[in-house]
C-alpha cells in the first residue's frame, strides 16, 4: 500500500510567550522555565526535582538535533513548516499534546493548575483548531477538583475539543475512586476521549542528580515513568468504570505497548482464579473492556506486535513522538517499515491509520 498515510496518534508542540501571555500574572513566574544554577543550567519544573539540561545538550549530535524543535524555532507552531514535516513523514494527520507543561499536575496547587491548563487549551485551540482534518490537539485537563475538571469538560465539548490530557496518576486520588463518576459521566455525554501520557503523573521518577548523574538515573527514569501505563489501566478496568460507562474511551499515550498483553492477562487471570474476594463483580473480563474502550499507543515497540494474537489489532495506534529524540521522526517511514515486516497489510493499515482515524474522527482518505 504505497499510498498509506499514517495517523500519528502522539506528537508534540511547544508553547510560546502568547500562550504565557495567556495565563494570569500571578502564575506566570511558576510556569516551566530554566533557571542557572552554580554555573550550571536546569530545567525547573514546580513540583519536580530541577533536570540539569546544559551537559547533556552539549553532546547532542546532528541527526539528534534533526528529531527536536531546535531545527524549527517555532516549536512546531509554524503551520506551514508543520505541514511540510507530515509530508516528510508520511503522516496525514496528527494527535498533538503539549510540550513543557507535561509536568504540570506535577504541582500541589490545583488553582495554578487549572489557570495554566485554560490558557493552554485556548492557545493551542486557536492554533491548530481550524484545520481538524490534520490536527486534534489534546486539551490539559487537571482532574484533582473533580467538579472544576467536568465544567472544563463541558466547556471543551463545546470549543470543538475530541481528546483532553489528564495526569497519568495522582497519588492521593487514583482514578478508582468514585469520586471520578460525575467526570466518566462528563465524559461519555461529550465524547471527548480521556488520554493519559507519559510523564503526566504527580509522581516524581526523575533522580536527585538528573542530568548529570552517571549510574543510570535517567534511562531508569524513563523505562519506570513508562511502566507507569499500567496502573490507571488496571485502575480503571479492575473498578468497572469502563463496565458502569461504556461509551468512555481512554488512551495510554507514549508508553509503549509490549506490557499490554502481560497486563490485561494478568487481570483476567486473577480476576477468575481471585473472583471470591473481588468487587465489583464484571460483566465481561478486564481484557474485554480494554478491548472494547481502551487503547495505547507506540512508536517503534515491535515486541507490541507479537502480541496481536491476545490483544487484537484494534486498541493500538501508532505515534511518530514528533519531533522528541526517543521518536521516529524524521524516520517514520523506515521505522514501519521494519516493524511491519511479514505482518498482513490490513494489521498494519489498522494501527498507523484506521484506529486512530475512527477514534479521533479524522476524515477518511
Amino acid at each position: 500500500m504505497a499510498d498509506l498515510r499514517f495517523i500519528s496518534a502522539d506528537s508534540h508542540v511547544d508553547e510560546d510567550d502568547l500562550f504565557r501571555q495567556r495565563v494570569p500574572e500571578q502564575y506566570r513566574h511558576r510556569l516551566p522555565h530554566r533557571e542557572t544554577i552554580n554555573g550550571g543550567v536546569y530545567s525547573i519544573v514546580e513540583g519536580r526535582k530541577p533536570r540539569r539540561s546544559d551537559i547533556a545538550e552539549s553532546r547532542i549530535s546532528e541527526d539528534d538535533m534533526s528529531r527536536q524543535f531546535r531545527q524549527d524555532p517555532t516549536g512546531g507552531r509554524d503551520i506551514p513548516h508543520r505541514l511540510g514535516d507530515q509530508e516528510r513523514d508520511n503522516v496525514g494527520a496528527e494527535v498533538i499534546y503539549c510540550n513543557s507543561l507535561l509536568g504540570l499536575m506535577a504541582s500541589p496547587d490545583i488553582n495554578f493548575q487549572l489557570a495554566t491548563a485554560r490558557a493552554y487549551n485556548d492557545w493551542v485551540y486557536d492554533l491548530f483548531g481550524s484545520r481538524p482534518d490534520r490536527f486534534a490537539p489534546a486539551a490539559i485537563l487537571p482532574t484533582l477538583d473533580v467538579p472544576k475538571a467536568v465544567d472544563e469538560v463541558y466547556r471543551l465539548g463545546k470549543k470543538g475539543f475530541r481528546v483532553v490530557s489528564a495526569p497519568i496518576g495522582i497519588t492521593e486520588q487514583p482514578y478508582n475512586l468514585p469520586v471520578y463518576e460525575p467526570l466518566w459521566s462528563a465524559l461519555e455525554e461529550t465524547g471527548l476521549i480521556f488520554s493519559l501520557h507519559f510523564v503526566t503523573g504527580t509522581e516524581d521518577h526523575l533522580p536527585e542528580n538528573a542530568g548529570e548523574e552517571s549510574n543510570g538515573g535517567f534511562l531508569t527514569y524513563m523505562i519506570t515513568a513508562m511502566a507507569e501505563g499500567i496502573r490507571p489501566t488496571t485502575l480503571l478496568l479492575s473498578s468497572g468504570v469502563p463496565m458502569r460507562h461504556p461509551n468512555l474511551q481512554f488512551v495510554i499515550v507514549e508508553c509503549g505497548a509490549g506490557w499490554l498483553a502481560w497486563n490485561l492477562y494478568a487481570l483476567d487471570e486473577q480476576y477468575e482464579r481471585k473472583h471470591m474476594w473481588i468487587e465489583p463483580k464484571l460483566d465481561m473480563k478486564p481484557s474485554e473492556y480494554f478491548k472494547r474502550q481502551g487503547h495505547a499507543t507506540f512508536g517503534d515497540d515491535p515486541v507490541a506486535l507479537t502480541t496481536l494474537d491476545y490483544i487484537g489489532d484494534g486498541a493500538l495506534l501508532w505515534g511518530s513522538d514528533y519531533p522528541h529524540d526517543e521518536g521516529t521522526f524524521p524516520h517514520s517511514q523506515e521505522v514501519i517499515d521494519r516493524i511491519f515486516k511479514g505482518y498482513p497489510e490490513e494489521t498494519k493499515r489498522k494501527i498507523v491509520y484506521e484506529n486512530a482515524s475512527r477514534l479521533y474522527g479524522f476524515s477518511k482518505g
